[in-house]
């Protein structure tokens, strides 16, 4: 199972062969379970969320044909699920306004930290993590889909079924949300080093 590529492994899944879901648990698991997690900021909601997407797949096996990537169909599932789940929640909150799209992260690891450094690369992680759950929805969204999950903008526009355009527009916008948001912080954390 291996050696298929993922629409083969799911087409085996079809004809019977149970095998099949462990392989695409093995692939799938952990990057679904981090998409939503990085949209919700909920283990739990994420977890749930998870595990109903492997149940979908289960329950419409046979409707599943190979027309697009096995890795767009199941994050487009994991996308409606958990638009389904925020809006039974109530968080409507984080669904997109006026002037909505994602960013880009920062990284400040040295190959030798200290203590100091340490805590503060940690809690500049926890302001970046904070910053990315601010931003509008669907802007947040695209961002984790382009940047954790290294979608290209198709793949993306397919999911939240928008067009390639609004995609790279929301990308750019929360990338722009963030570098406003961050830069002050990025200044004084670089300050504090030296």
């Amino acid at each position: 199972m291996q050696d298929l590529k993922d629409e083969e492994v799911m087409l085996e899944y079809q004809k019977g062969e149970v095998s099949a879901m462990d392989e695409l648990l093995r692939r799938y698991k952990n990057p679904i379970y981090h998409f939503i997690f990085r949209l919700t900021g909920n283990s739990t909601e994420a977890e749930d969320i998870a595990q109903e997407v492997f149940l979908r797949i289960h329950e419409h096996k046979d409707n599943y044909r190979p027309t697009g990537k096995f890795s767009t169909w199941i994050f487009s599932i994991a996308h409606n699920l958990s638009i389904s789940r925020f809006r039974k929640l109530k968080w409507l909150m984080f669904w997109p306004r006026q002037n909505d799209d994602p960013e880009a992260l920062v990284d400040f690891e040295s190959p030798d930290p200290s203590p100091q450094e340490e805590v503060a690369a940690n809690e500049m992680n926890e302001v970046v993590k904070n910053s990315i759950q601010g931003l509008p929805f669907l802007q947040r969204e695209a961002l984790i889909l382009c940047e954790y999950e290294k979608m290209n903008y198709e793949d993306i526009a397919r999911i939240l079924k928008k067009s390639p355009g609004t995609v790279k527009m929301l990308i750019y916008r929360a990338r722009q949300n963030l570098k406003i948001r961050l830069l002050p912080i990025v200044k004084e954390f670089k300050g504090g080093l030296r």
